[in-house]
């Protein structure tokens, strides 16, 4: 286990070239989807939405937004990674709800949990608060992307594009939410990044052990 792991990090890398005519099925689809849903975020606030635009044309707005890279139309999926952004409004107070329904909790004995998110949130001003929770969103993207590397499914972050090309494409304006950062799904074509020395730098440099 711990080697196909190795492997499959070793074999994955940005594709640049998808092939248009091979899909991922959705039973792969929903295990990649369900890695997300299942990622930790700062006490369990998942500040996220994972949007699947299946809609040939929102992909060529979308695609027109993000200086026309070609795997945002051809890749089998496209996944946009939006963050909210009513987080200080109304995240906690579902956050506690959810807890409460889900473990059979009486809301009451959560004030105190209660009380000390509301004073995460409100101790940071809105630039700090937008930034936090865009750092929730790539832990998200990260599970994602092994999910579908570890299923042998190509996958490729983007952050080349304009967030509110891609918002509005979507109404995202209107959902509270804001995209964060897309990922394209599916199988390389021809690439010839694919052949590419994997370029890391070693693991004595990249990682230093205190004992």
């Amino acid at each position: 286990m711990q080697e196909n792991v190795v492997k499959a990090l070793e074999w994955r890398y940005a594709v640049q070239s998808f092939d248009p005519l091979k899909r991922v099925s959705e039973s792969d689809l929903k295990v990649i989807l369900e890695s997300g849903r299942l990622a930790p975020s700062s006490y369990g606030l998942e500040p996220w939405k994972f949007i699947v635009v299946e809609n040939s044309e929102v992909r060529r707005r979308i695609r027109a937004a993000s200086y026309d890279q070609s795997k945002v139309t051809e890749a089998s999926h496209l996944i946009v990674v939006a963050r909210r952004t009513d987080v200080r409004e109304n995240i906690v107070h579902e956050r506690i709800a959810r807890t409460a329904e889900i473990q059979q909790q009486d809301p009451k004995s959560l004030a105190g949990f209660k009380e000390m998110l509301d004073g995460v949130i409100a101790s940071r001003d809105d630039a700090a608060l937008d930034a936090w929770v865009s750092r929730q969103v790539y832990i998200a993207l990260g599970m994602m992307m092994e999910a579908a590397s570890l299923l042998g499914i190509d996958n490729a972050a983007m952050e080349g594009f304009d967030p509110r090309g891609v918002d509005a494409a979507l109404g995202l304006a209107e959902k509270n939410l804001t995209a964060t950062v897309m990922l394209s799904i599916g199988y390389r074509g021809i690439d010839p990044a694919a052949t590419r020395q994997k370029v890391r730098r070693d693991f004595g440099t990249v990682v230093e052990f205190l004992r």
